[in-house]
């Protein structure tokens, strides 16, 4: 979230600020003291590849568009919680969609884990306490959009066949926890916890009163988004005007078990009947490194400025491709760099912030096995390769 922790490849838990640290560490929000709306922009585009005899070559995935709203609140406490409790709010939202959910068929070639992950709304809000000695709190919620809901088909009195629709669109909510310390003048440190997040989506096709057919409940449901639970610590170390931050993020993918679901469920009493089961995709678990620094410049005496920039190294979660799936991934390069003006008495107190933001994923080959068929679009090997370019400005007025 936001264009500063982008900047910084995900680099934040001790050194972000901002609306932003709802995400990265909400114990942050505790640092800020006073009242700011920031309004961004955000695009991401994706040019993704799978080279082989029977593979489609360019992979398309829709771009993403969508704009972000932050909110930082302190709160006017007085007595001993003078300046130390902050609200944060922080959301993004994409352009034309509340949440995206597709269900290929497993041989076709996609990139689930980059792609439609990122079409969906979040919500992110937290809450900094500042308990002293250079120690802080906080703590806060991350949500998504679900959709859940019956189509009901059935002949009605007049022997028509007609459909009955009742969907919802609910949210889903992890948790999220962080603690940040100066331990030192020039050294901060910040651990932060971040629940699975998942967003699931259940529509059940029932079909009735249409005389001697029968056709059992349809399930058409499935996982839209996927962040596995999370713990990242990192230490930050500042050199004058340069802040320098070295972190790792763990992340439990292991207890993924996949986006699909079951379109036709066999019942208690004949559990081996003959609906097709679903592919399953094998995850297990990630450590993510990652470094970044933070340049920041007199421009006048009422503006300065900031270069970010930042590295991470994102391994793949899934295995290579050796069945008839074709849920293609690959080690990531991600590079970000960013640069941000702020303004001071007497002129008005703005911030603006740039960000662009380059995934490269790492080429990958995955060799089919023979017993695979010929015309999986992956047979009998494909080559995986793409990036991810994404840039973003955010508008911050505090007041």
């Amino acid at each position: 979230m936001g264009p500063r922790h982008q900047a910084m490849a995900g680099v934040g838990a001790a050194i972000g600020r901002g609306a932003e640290t709802t995400y990265a560490n909400p114990a942050l929000l505790a640092r800020e003291h006073t009242r700011e709306f920031t309004f961004g922009w955000q695009s991401t585009r994706f040019v993704l590849s799978a080279e082989g005899e029977n593979a489609p070559g360019d992979v398309g995935a829709e771009s993403l568009h969508g704009t972000t709203i932050g909110v930082v609140l302190p709160v006017p406490f007085g007595g001993f919680l003078e300046d130390r409790v902050t609200l944060g709010l922080d959301v993004f939202t994409p352009s034309t969609l509340i949440a995206r959910a597709r269900l290929l068929y497993p041989e076709r070639a996609q990139f689930p884990v980059i792609t439609d992950r990122a079409q969906t709304l979040n919500f992110n809000a937290g809450l900094g306490i500042d308990l002293g000695h250079g120690i802080r709190v906080g703590g806060g919620a991350l949500a998504l959009a679900e959709l859940v809901g019956t189509v009901v088909v059935r002949t009605d009195s007049t022997g028509r066949v007609g459909t009955a629709v009742d969907d919802q669109l609910i949210a889903t909510y992890a948790p999220i926890f962080g603690v940040e310390w100066d331990f030192a003048p020039e050294y901060s440190a910040g651990l932060v916890y971040r629940g699975a997040l998942r967003g699931d989506f259940d529509v059940v096709v029932q079909v009735h009163d249409l005389g001697s057919l029968t056709v059992p409940d349809l399930n058409i449901s499935g996982v839209a988004q996927y962040d596995p639970m999370q713990i990242q610590a990192e230490v930050g170390r500042r050199f004058g005007e340069v802040t320098v931050a070295l972190a790792a993020t763990y992340k439990r993918w292991g207890a993924f078990d996949g986006w699909q679901r079951p379109t036709v469920k066999c019942p208690a009493a004949q559990p081996d009947c003959a609906a097709l089961p679903r592919e399953r995709a094998e995850f297990h678990d990630t450590v993510v490194p990652r470094v970044a620094g933070v340049w920041a410049f007199g421009l006048s005496p009422d503006a300065k400025g900031e270069l970010r920039a930042g590295y991470a190294y994102e391994p793949t979660p899934l295995g290579e491709q050796t069945g008839t799936a074709n849920y293609f991934d690959s080690d990531r390069h991600v590079i970000g760099v960013g640069y941000g003006i702020e303004l001071a008495e007497p002129l008005p107190p703005v911030r603006i912030d740039f960000v662009y933001q380059h995934q490269l994923l790492a080429p990958r080959t995955h060799h089919k096995d023979p017993a695979v068929p010929s015309d999986n679009a992956g047979y009998p090997k494909v080559e995986t390769s793409g990036h991810v370019m994404s840039t973003g400005v955010a508008l911050g007025v505090k007041f």
